[in-house]
């Protein structure tokens, strides 16, 4: 039998953390003809990148030894365990600085993405130039890539409306923390205390919209995502330019560079403003977010069909893209039929996530089903797995599986959730390597039938502690009755199998209102875990915050409520409420831990890019 040691574990993660913490992250990338330096070169360090992917893969920092070597080759855990590193580090030399109790959450500033917005359950992409998260404004000495934040949009885009957009001067807002990004305003062309856009492009390849996540290269320069129309979905990376479709008013991006020909035929250089055009199949692409794997350099992007794309060379990172003329992202011939593998489902795909460890590939469907494939794209043992019922209602597909699954990367287990089977809301737990070995583990929320289920989320003692009693995961759903807004905790047993049955851990809002939530997003800050949600309604308010550190009965203590009769303090309304939730690196610099989501029309806020700060982070 194999025996794991916490006082070995706890050493290993400290190796990790001590060569790591200094460096700036996986390595670095050159690339020609970016700036004008020495040579016409320049280097660029990797960073942090927070996009949705780092939500659906985790790496808790104990675990097996042999389990945690064998992951130390994705830059998705580099990354994580990093955080941690840094975290531990501030926390144990007072850092942040205590700023009084919880009183609110202040807007720091919201900038209209135009006639669109990020969907529901989609995710804007964040760059953090300096591994060590000192925030950065603008490029200068030194930096040649500020901090920027990535928003999908919506809706189709023209000669005045955008498809993609970034932002830049990120840490700009107003009391009760000015911003270290705050500039002196110019009328007409800078307010001087919200973000600038950064860059604006309408990419139209079919005349469509971004539905879903972007995904970014390690070193910021590229983005990678999916433009989609009826009938048809068009992979695209993005070598983008500082200052394309920028407005000379700085907080408007309704100017775009529209690209809709002359897509480069060979990988996009960085810094060149070209963007890259691959066709996927004959269907459009509603809910599947392209996950990269950056250690092939290889994604996965499904569509609404059923379909399993893997596209290679795709940020052209590996010696085998360099060395053999750097072509442009192109669909891999070795998997499926021409790079299109057939899943077994006939309606829409979620986002893909590859398992950091053992590389076998992950995918819901709107039938309730987990699929599970090998990276030669066998199918798993005892795959597919029924999750949901495949039922629709008024309120959508709430028997599938509408968010992509999430893998514990280190553990061996995936995670996913249905709003319908049996009459009730549903949370699995399966193995990563076989659907039938472990057995799979069902825990019930509530009454189903009523909405979506999105995204779950860990509590931080997941990652960090040897305490199984301290480990939950926590989900939204309705009551049994099925009439009110309840968040459920579901334990673990050892070896982190879940607890089956009626989850035992459950908080009830108050006459609330039944509505459908957002992916939940953890966040440990100093001391205290935070667990953040929107509601997708309009109501104000309708951001929710809950304090996770409180163990006395293993269940969070509220914060912030979804209903103003059961708010402890102040919260906010964000329209009809947010997509998914983005949060900071931990840093001790003002406003550098702080939100970030597109929310959701109508609504006050409609169509916006927004920024929050919460009191007590900084």
């Amino acid at each position: 039998m194999l025996k794991t040691f916490a006082p070995l574990r706890l050493a290993l993660f400290a190796l990790c953390a001590l060569s790591l913490f200094g460096l700036r992250a996986y390595g670095q990338v050159r690339e020609a003809g970016r700036e004008t330096v020495t040579e016409n070169t320049v280097v660029y360090p990797n960073g942090i990148v927070q996009d949705w992917s780092h939500r659906h893969v985790v790496y808790p920092r104990l675990g097996p030894i042999q389990s945690l070597i064998a992951v130390q080759h994705d830059p998705r855990a580099i990354l994580s365990w990093q955080a941690a590193a840094r975290a531990g580090w501030r926390r144990g030399r007072g850092f942040p600085p205590t700023r009084g109790p919880e009183s609110g959450m202040h807007q720091d500033w919201s900038i209209s993405l135009g006639t669109g917005t990020t969907a529901p359950a989609m995710y804007p992409a964040k760059y953090t130039f300096d591994i060590n998260a000192t925030p950065t404004c603008v490029a200068g000495t030194g930096v040649p890539i500020p901090d920027y934040i990535v928003y999908p949009v919506n809706v189709a885009g023209s000669a005045t409306q955008p498809n993609i957009v970034a932002f830049n001067n990120l840490y700009s807002g107003t009391t009760p923390t000015a911003g270290i990004c705050n500039r002196t305003p110019v009328g007409g062309v800078d307010d001087g205390v919200s973000a600038t856009t950064f860059w604006s492009y309408n990419i139209q390849a079919a005349g469509g919209l971004v539905a879903t996540s972007p995904a970014l290269s390690l070193d910021g320069t590229k983005i990678a995502f999916v433009e989609t129309a009826a009938g048809t979905a068009h992979f695209h990376v993005l070598a983008w330019k500082r200052g394309d479709g920028v407005a000379a008013n700085l907080q408007s991006v309704i100017s775009p560079k529209t690209i809709n020909s002359g897509f480069a035929t060979l990988a996009p250089v960085a810094g060149s403003g070209t963007v890259t055009d691959l066709t996927l199949g004959s269907a459009s692409d509603t809910l599947s977010s392209p996950f990269v794997d950056y250690a092939d350099d290889v994604a996965y992007i499904g569509d609404d069909t059923g379909t399993l794309f893997r596209v290679i060379n795709v940020f052209c990172t590996n010696a085998s893209c360099t060395s053999g003329g750097s072509p442009a992202p192109s669909l891999d011939g070795n998997w499926g039929t021409a790079g299109g593998l057939t899943t077994g489902c006939t309606g829409q795909l979620t986002g893909p996530v590859v398992d950091g460890k053992t590389g076998n590939i992950f995918v819901g469907c709107s039938d309730g089903k987990l699929y599970g494939f090998s990276p030669a794209g066998a199918v798993l043992p005892s795959s597919p797995l029924s999750v949901g019922d495949g039922s629709t209602t008024v309120h959508g597909n709430v028997g599938g599986i509408v968010d992509p699954p999430m893998i514990d990367a280190v553990n061996g287990f995936v995670y996913v959730v249905s709003g319908s089977f049996g009459g009730a809301s549903v949370l699995v737990q399966a193995g990563t390597t076989s659907f039938s070995s472990p057995i799979p583990v069902k825990a019930t929320l509530g009454a189903g039938a009523n909405f979506k289920l999105h995204a779950p989320a860990f509590n931080d003692a997941y990652f960090s502690s040897n305490t199984t009693s301290q480990w939950l995961i926590y989900e939204w759903a309705l009551n049994s009755a099925g009439n009110l807004d309840t968040i459920y905790g579901v334990g673990f047993n050892a070896g982190h199998a879940m607890v089956s049955g009626p989850a035992a851990n459950s908080f009830t809002i108050a006459s609330s209102t039944p509505v459908e939530f957002s992916p939940l997003t953890e966040f440990l800050n100093g001391s205290t875990d935070r667990l953040y949600v929107g509601g997708l309604a309009n109501l104000s308010p309708n951001f929710v915050v809950y304090n996770l550190t409180d163990f006395a009965n293993l269940f969070p203590n509220a914060l912030f409520g979804i209903n103003s009769s059961n708010a402890a303090g102040a919260s906010t309304g964000e329209g009809s409420g947010t997509s998914g939730i983005v949060v900071d690196n931990v840093s001790s610099s003002a406003q550098a831990s702080s939100l970030y989501f597109g929310v959701q029309s109508p609504g006050t806020n409609a169509n916006t890019a927004v920024k929050l700060t919460q009191s007590g982070l900084n």
